[in-house]
């Protein structure tokens, strides 16, 4: 059997208020089966595994810093610092943008 997750936030827990409508810890009113996906959803695999690679290649792009920084390598690590930069704004407004949708939707379901 597989998992249903709330299509707003991927949140796997509900509670149920009546009969057919549950609440998301998100706060979303969920009444039709449209306002839920499994848990095997091509959609929700993709912006898991975007958001997972940028924060691993952050965590590397910091141990890449750190070896510069012993090493006295001005040069590289200045291009290392803009990548860095270039990820974690990059992460920054992916969240930012999944946040809204969730109050976007929130809002036409509550």
């Amino acid at each position: 059997m597989k998992k249903l997750l709330c299509k707003y936030c991927g949140n796997a827990e509900f509670y149920v208020l009546n009969v057919n409508e549950t609440l998301c810890k998100c706060g979303v009113r969920l009444t039709k089966l449209s306002d839920y996906l499994r848990e095997d959803s091509p959609k929700w695999r993709g912006d898991h595994k975007r958001q997972a690679e940028v924060v691993s290649k952050i965590s590397l792009l910091k141990r890449e810093i750190d070896n510069c920084l012993d090493e006295r390598d001005a040069e590289r690590f200045k291009k290392l610092t803009y990548e860095l930069r270039l990820c974690e704004h990059a992460l920054i407004d992916s969240r930012a943008r999944f946040k809204e949708r969730i109050n976007q939707n929130g809002k036409t379901y509550s």
